[in-house]
């Protein structure tokens, strides 16, 4: 068991773009906490993939995160690594809730690389319309109320092909994040500057305590 195989989606050729075409299901009415699923945020380059590997060699199941599978398909077709703010917010936004909603059936644990908190966040700051538009239906339904969240890191922080933003900006990230969660009532819990296996130890003693 490692990440789980990401959903497939149809893609649309306009003006050489890619566009990811979703059709969001009607949110249920009667809204889900899925105690099962936890999260795992915070800035980029701050070693969250490393712990959901490390912990897929565990045999964890682990949803990958949505904005590098995307930067990474527009990239291969030759276009820039994100369309305009607003599209790329909604385009992730809409990716995260099929992950949520397409697992919901799971009993077993499963962890997610970001999830749709963090790309309700990036709809609120490209336009507040759009996050009015789910914010009492979409964000009632729920992930484990423990957030895992990576600190800024400098010692381990790497640019790569989907990672261009520098470390000052993965600080306001990961500081705009936190105050996020915290604001939507969920437990932020802070891995410790450790080694990957350290940091594991650590998240599976919170979730299985």
């Amino acid at each position: 068991m490692q990440q789980i195989g990401y959903p497939a989606y149809r893609t649309s050729k306009r003006n050489k773009e890619i566009e990811l075409t979703f059709m969001l299901p009607t949110p249920i009415l009667s809204y889900m906490t899925r105690h099962n699923f936890y999260i795992i945020t915070g800035g980029p380059g701050a070693g969250k993939t490393s712990v959901l590997e490390n912990l897929a060699s565990k045999g964890y199941n682990y949803i990958p995160e949505t904005a590098r599978q995307i930067i990474k398909e527009r990239l291969s077709k030759g276009l820039s690594p994100r369309p305009d703010p607003a599209r790329f917010a909604q385009q992730i936004f809409d990716q995260d809730w099929n992950n949520f909603i397409s697992n919901s059936h799971l009993s077993s644990l499963l962890f997610f690389d970001r999830s749709f908190m963090d790309s309700a966040c990036m709809l609120f700051e490209s336009g507040k319309d759009s996050y009015d538009k789910i914010r009492d239906s979409y964000l009632a339904n729920r992930y484990n109320n423990k957030v895992f969240i990576t600190p800024p890191w400098k010692e381990i922080y790497r640019n790569d092909t989907e990672r261009d933003q520098s470390f000052e900006q993965s600080i306001e990230v990961y500081q705009r994040l936190e105050k996020w969660y915290k604001e939507h009532d969920y437990e932020i819990i802070v891995l410790p500057k450790d080694s990957i296996e350290n940091r594991v130890k650590f998240v599976l003693n919170q979730v299985i305590s």
